[in-house]
């Protein structure tokens, strides 16, 4: 497992979800729940961070990196129509810092719904392991950015060197439209103090690489024809998939000349898909380009990505996924078992676990198929659930929770298709 790892997000005001109470994630976590329950909006929270964070829009149109990446999911309209505009939407994300430390980022983000506007009413980073509403004594704050002012705040220097207590000094001119931790650099470089002797330096660095790692995946946004008629240039540095799986070949390659151990994983878990696959490979097309060959037991000839059934070139694209020796910090793949055999699904389940193990790995489902593969990680089960009307929370399934009926010969995936109420129920 990376030594970054996020612990738990919450998010209130935010469209159709109403998490107050922070759930702890694991390293596998697999999202359940009827449509529109909120595990959509969910990742959302993920992406729009990522986005916020790593993300360079035009600032020449005065664009912030917040404000970007408030606009490519809704704008003012991730606030909940339930709650009357301009309101706060609260965001928190926890992270494991290499170390043993537990940072939290916290937001209070100011949405306007009739301007489509979001902007950052309060951001604070600081240590700990529950939100610092619920601390007996204040935590250790890394910053704390536009609580008392917009675009006022401060930020803890160590009161020696790069070591050792610290004290707060303020800083001026902060952004309401980027998120701060993206633009402590620039603040820091303009402050009389040098960046190294804070705290957040350091940390925001190890956050950074982490998240910038993050890929996120989506069934329905795979491009099959895309994928199939691509042929991606040698000499680009591609070692993860894109959302939509046309770089692949170039991504095998990359990874097959980087770890002499990864064509021969590929092959293995192909086999599992065509017993008789002999051997599955990136190769030249041409001068500078590359595709993909199959070769199958008793043919001389290979066959290419055009060639293959719509099933076969999204478990490749799974397989690179999930076989990669250059997993990512956070993998999110938002229903993987769409346009799969059923007699797959136990390999997929397989891989998934594989990869949980030396990442961390959200999965989203709707396949009781899938599901079933997953009885024996009970406690890795997040189903969304209604908390009320018109909001949406998470709770984690149990072994205890289903022990009579697991008991009975039950697995996950049937409880699933009954609409057994214990982890969900139908969504009417």
């Amino acid at each position: 497992m990376p030594e970054q790892r996020l612990l738990f997000i919450t998010a209130q005001n935010y469209k159709n979800l109403e998490i107050s109470q922070p759930v702890d994630l694991n390293s596998l976590n697999i999202l359940i729940g009827a449509n529109n329950f909120g595990k959509s909006n969910w990742i959302s929270c993920l992406s729009f961070f990522k986005t916020s964070l790593i993300n360079r829009p035009d600032e020449s149109r005065g664009i912030g990196s917040l404000e970007d990446a408030a606009a490519k999911i809704g704008g003012g309209r991730i606030l909940d129509f339930h709650v009357e505009s301009p309101a706060l939407v609260n965001l928190a994300y926890c992270f494991s810092i290499s170390g043993d430390i537990r940072a939290i980022l916290e937001l209070n983000l100011y949405a306007d719904r009739q301007r489509n506007r979001v902007n950052v009413a309060a951001e604070y980073l600081y240590s700990g392991k529950v939100l610092r509403q619920e601390l007996d004594l204040n935590p250790f704050y890394y910053y704390q950015f536009h609580d008392r002012e917009p675009g006022r705040g401060a930020v803890s220097v160590y009161n020696e060197g790069d070591k050792g207590p610290t004290h707060f000094e303020p800083l001026d001119n902060i952004p309401t439209n980027s998120l701060g931790l993206a633009s402590i650099p620039s603040l820091l470089e303009t402050s009389k103090y040098p960046p190294e002797n804070t705290p957040i330096y350091k940390i925001r660095r190890e956050i950074l690489a982490s998240v910038s790692t993050w890929q996120f995946y989506n069934a329905n946004h795979m491009d099959l024809n895309a994928i199939r008629e691509a042929t991606p240039k040698i000499g680009g540095s591609d070692i993860y998939l894109s959302a939509s799986g046309d770089n692949l070949a170039l991504v095998l390659d990359n990874l097959s000349q980087q770890d002499i151990d990864f064509e021969d994983s590929i092959n293995e878990a192909m086999k599992l898909i065509i017993p008789k696959t002999r051997r599955l490979r990136p190769t030249r097309s041409g001068v500078m380009s590359l595709t993909v060959e199959w070769y199958i037991e008793g043919l001389k000839e290979p066959f290419y990505l055009p060639e293959m059934s719509d099933g076969t070139v999204r478990m490749l694209c799974w397989a690179t996924i999930l076989h990669s020796p250059r997993l990512p910090a956070l993998l999110v793949i938002d229903e993987p078992e769409m346009g799969l055999h059923v007699a797959w699904m136990p390999i997929l389940a397989e891989w998934i676990k594989k990869a949980a193990r030396k990442t961390q790995v959200i999965i989203t489902t709707h396949s009781p198929d899938l599901l079933d593969h997953f009885t024996d990680s009970l406690e890795n089960v997040l189903c969304f659930v209604s908390e009320k009307p018109n909001f949406f929370a998470i709770k984690r399934l149990s072994r205890e929770m289903l022990e009579p009926k697991l008991n009975e010969g039950w697995e996950l995936g049937d409880l699933y298709r009954v609409g057994d109420p214990s982890i969900g129920g139908w969504p009417w």
